[in-house]
């Protein structure tokens, strides 16, 4: 298990020795995570959701309330007689955090709130060094939080999405084509500038992140996503994220998901072009000549690992519904006929946006779930002598 991503921030893990304040901490989150994702709207869902008792429930969205991350919404129609169940919701204004795209035409910002709405967006200039960004960064950061009227006190932290393969562990980049940049300590160098959080994770790994959280994957704990970049003057680029029970595959090397010509060597075949020549698929019967080798490869990936869900995500403006169709039509047709196969082939609605939401998403969930820690440990301290053993009484002697 040392190969999956430990802390989706509000999923619920299994890891780990299991004590009674760790079961409290993983059904706190667990509990936060429904209400974020919207998949349980009330106290009574989130009871049959978790199997938890309804007192247990009662008092996690109590502290929930008391910590200002949720608030109750509006009242759930029902047919059943008796006290109308309200909506429970993340507070908007509770947290906000800062998504970054690192991409060689320009580094992406976005700003989002509690409730995973983007408050604002910046594309930065072209060549930027990762080492100028950091420089740049709190700058923009405060200019961007002024514009939007935020404070810094409700700042959750960063998320940085990076094209590559990266310990995210660490925080570092261990390799980046596109960046041009090798064992680079990323998390280091952007935290010693900001003075915040920072988290850093691969571009394919937040865009599975942001469809899990708001996107096609909402209602998916396994599924593969599968990203497919077209941008002027540059090679098409692969990359995909598996994500196995709400957990993110890395491998043994953080380089899980990495796709070069071995695994869809006809497609590679068709597209090879050096960066800044024409486009070898600029004509259409060669663009759906590409497209069906790349449905062939997805099929072979699908077979060999048995998902019931892909999610495709690409920022090409030519990759129409009729060619989403075709490609939907090739995979269907090259996948081993197992009887009763359950399966799902899916296109993202944000594409490439998804990327720098979902660095903005993991931030933010994980400064959330950092705070809640923090309130509860403070709230036990806090307790004092209340905590402390109390003598117990002995039962021989007499009242008087």
């Amino acid at each position: 298990m040392e190969f999956f991503e430990k802390a989706w921030p509000l999923a619920e893990s299994g890891e780990g020795a299991f004590t009674q304040k760790a079961g409290a901490e993983r059904n706190r989150l667990r509990v936060l995570g429904l209400i974020a994702r919207r998949q349980c709207l009330s106290q009574r869902q989130i009871t049959r959701a978790t199997r938890l008792q309804a007192s247990t429930v009662s008092n996690i969205v109590r502290d929930l309330k008391e910590s200002g991350l949720v608030r109750e919404g509006a009242p759930i129609e029902a047919e059943r007689v008796g006290p109308k169940e309200t909506e429970l919701e993340l507070v908007a204004d509770a947290a906000w955090s800062l998504g970054v795209g690192l991409e060689p035409l320009g580094h992406r910002l976005t700003l989002a709130n509690a409730a995973g709405h983007v408050l604002t967006q910046e594309t930065l200039p072209p060549g930027m060094s990762v080492d100028e960004l950091a420089a740049l960064l709190p700058a923009r950061l405060a200019e961007l939080a002024d514009r939007s009227g935020l404070a810094m006190e409700q700042f959750a932290g960063a998320g940085i999405s990076v094209p590559g393969v990266v310990d995210s562990a660490s925080g570092t980049i261990l390799m980046s084509r596109s960046l041009g940049v090798t064992r680079f300590p990323l998390r280091q160098t952007i935290a010693e500038k900001l003075g915040h959080p920072v988290w850093v994770e691969r571009n394919v790994a937040c865009g599975a992140y942001a469809e899990h959280h708001i996107g096609a994957a909402r209602d998916r704990d396994s599924f593969i996503y599968f990203l497919l970049r077209n941008d002027p003057g540059q090679p098409r680029v692969f990359g995909l994220a598996l994500v196995i029970g709400e957990k993110i595959f890395h491998g043994s090397n953080s380089a899980a998901g990495e796709v070069d010509r071995n695994l869809l060597s006809a497609c590679f075949t068709l597209a090879s072009g050096q960066a800044g020549a024409a486009d070898p698929l600029s004509d259409e019967a060669s663009l759906d000549a590409f497209y069906r080798a790349w449905a062939e490869g997805l099929a072979g990936i699908v077979n060999l690992l048995d998902v019931s869900c892909l999610i495709l995500s690409t920022n090409d403006e030519r990759f129409t519904r009729d060619r989403f169709g075709i490609v939907r039509d090739t995979v269907d047709r090259n996948l081993i006929p197992v009887p009763g196969r359950r399966f799902d082939l899916l296109r993202s609605g944000m594409g490439l946006e998804g990327t720098v939401l979902g660095g903005a998403l993991l931030a933010l969930h994980r400064g959330l779930a950092s705070r809640l820690g923090q309130r509860k440990s403070g709230s036990q301290t806090a307790a004092g002598d209340n905590n402390k053993p109390r003598t117990p009484r002995n039962p021989d002697r007499k009242r008087k």
